[in-house]
């Protein structure tokens, strides 16, 4: 092991006493967040709106700060954004994460040094709780080259002053030797903006190097995965295995990992997989929300003491008046929850549009259950994203299938359907052996085991007809994110929806297609 992998190594058993102790008391951690944004915010326009000075508890808090999303607080933002300081938070914000917004269009999001300081100790706690349950040395890792795969790096400065771009920008600015010398990719890649030449590049560059650590999405991942083996002129088949044999660690995040395990799974030999571990983290421009605690489980230790303030209020009451809005202490297990943050940047009472499930109370640990917009209620069901992705899941592991992306949406009645269902818009990288209905009957099967609301409605084929699945040609989603300005980064496709823009946006493309049989 190098000096700098041991005294990495030591350190992270630092990081991960911190972790231990607030798991052990997820809620006076928590109490103590909320009071210290509030002590360092006392002097903003938004803190004497609220009149800060009278709150002594969460009660409190939740009757002078209504619950918002982006487009609520956009007068706000907008002014953070021209550069007036001491609005949400002290001083005037010099940096923003840029992000796509599904009902303001693009999003600025405020972050500031105490932000960037708990990015950077989400980020050691991601590698001590590898420490704590990897198989191999974390100090191996150092051995070799880190790659991020983010966003462009490119800063851009905007009238007011404030620099803008994708957060993997802004947190490269706090990579310091000698951890500096060790990730990738240099700084001309990850100044390439436009996404296929910058995965072409990365590849060229880093396809004989000792690649040991991964991270970033998976479907743009595995594109790397593909162009690596390409310049390397190997198989797809063990490829990686063969042009990076001492990769050890896989970080992922943004989307649910199980639909695409076995396209994956593909690039190493069975020898390989055995040592090669996948990391699920949480991460949101808003803030890092949790980390996965143990290996082969996707529950992940909620940060309860990095300058995030957790909110939970009940996916079955979200909008609705007077919604209870719960704390940490306050929550149970397995009910979706939508995620409301206050941080150390300046957002309050945030809707962050996550949904979560708790599966532990101490250490609070969560599963990430998709967004609070992402659903199909179109016929009483209530499916939510997670079910769908893990009906998708489920189906290919019994028919044999390879998923490469998916879509769902409600299809209604019409002449040739006499009542309602779903339609399920699949890109297949291997068709399911039995065939699109089986398919279909596994989807079908898992969600009525599922979800008690869906298995009512599909009685007698009376309030819902069984799920239809429609295949798509081989890079059909990657087209509709080039062709929608959505390549790279974390942008991804929705799961579900409940309405057909995204499903019949993407149909409209591929009219005729017939799959090989």
């Amino acid at each position: 092991m190098s000096v700098l992998g041991l005294g990495f190594s030591i350190y992270l058993r630092t990081v991960d006493r911190w972790l231990r102790l607030a798991g052990d008391d997820p809620a006076g951690s928590q109490r103590r967040v909320l009071r210290r944004l509030l002590n360092r915010a006392q002097n903003t326009w938004f803190a004497r709106r609220h009149d800060f000075a009278s709150i002594r508890s969460h009660a409190d808090f939740a009757q002078a700060v209504p619950v918002s999303d982006y487009a609520g607080g956009l007068g706000m933002f907008q002014r953070i954004l021209a550069g007036e300081p001491d609005v949400a938070w002290p001083g005037k914000i010099k940096f923003f994460a840029q992000t796509s917004g599904t009902t303001a269009g693009q999003k600025y999001i405020p972050v500031t040094p105490e932000m960037m300081r708990s990015n950077r100790r989400a980020a050691l706690a991601m590698f001590a709780s590898y420490a704590r349950w990897g198989r191999g040395s974390v100090g191996r890792l150092w051995k070799g080259q880190l790659l991020f795969l983010g966003g462009s790096t490119n800063l851009k400065q905007i009238p007011g002053g404030a620099m803008v771009g994708d957060l993997s920008a802004i947190a490269t600015r706090s990579i310091r030797w000698p951890l500096k010398r060790h990730c990738e990719p240099e700084r001309e890649l990850a100044l390439i903006e436009e996404w296929e030449e910058k995965l072409a590049r990365v590849a060229e560059s880093l396809a004989f190097r000792d690649v040991r650590f991964v991270t970033g999405m998976p479907s743009w991942v595995k594109l790397l995965f593909d162009r690596v083996c390409e310049v390397r002129n190997f198989q797809p088949e063990g490829g990686i295995s063969r042009a990076w044999p001492n990769l050890q660690l896989f970080v992922h995040g943004g989307v649910n990992f199980a639909p695409y395990r076995t396209a994956f799974r593909k690039f190493f030999t069975k020898e390989h997989l055995r040592r090669l571990d996948f990391l699920e983290v949480y991460p949101a421009s808003e803030g890092f929300i949790a980390i996965q605690a143990e290996a082969e489980k996707p529950d992940m230790t909620l940060l309860t003491d990095n300058g995030l303030f957790f909110e939970f209020v009940p996916l079955s009451r979200w909008r609705h008046k007077n919604a209870p809005r719960l704390t940490i202490d306050q929550v149970e297990p397995d009910v979706p929850y939508s995620v409301v943050l206050s941080t150390c940047a300046g957002l309050w009472a945030y809707d962050l549009g996550d949904v979560v499930r708790f599966t532990s109370l101490k250490p609070p640990q969560v599963v990430f259950a998709g967004r609070n917009r992402h659903f199909i209620n179109a016929f009483g069901e209530n499916i939510i994203s997670e079910q769908v992705v893990s009906a998708v899941a489920e189906a290919a592991d019994a028919t044999g299938a390879e998923v490469a992306g998916f879509s769902v949406a409600p299809a209604y009645p019409d002449k040739t359907r006499y009542t309602g269902g779903h339609e399920y818009v699949v890109e297949f990288r291997r068709l399911p052996a039995a065939g699109l209905e089986a398919f279909a009957d596994a989807v079908d099967a898992h969600l009525q085991r599922l979800n008690h609301d869906y298995s009512v409605k599909r009685r007698g084929d009376l309030g819902m007809t069984r799920v239809q699945t429609t295949p798509v040609p081989a890079g059909t989603f990657y087209k509709w994110m080039k062709r929608n300005g959505k390549l790279g980064g974390q942008h991804k496709v929705p799961v579900c929806a409940n309405d057909r823009r995204y499903v019949d946006d993407l149909l409209a493309s591929v009219k005729d297609y017939q799959p090989d049989s």
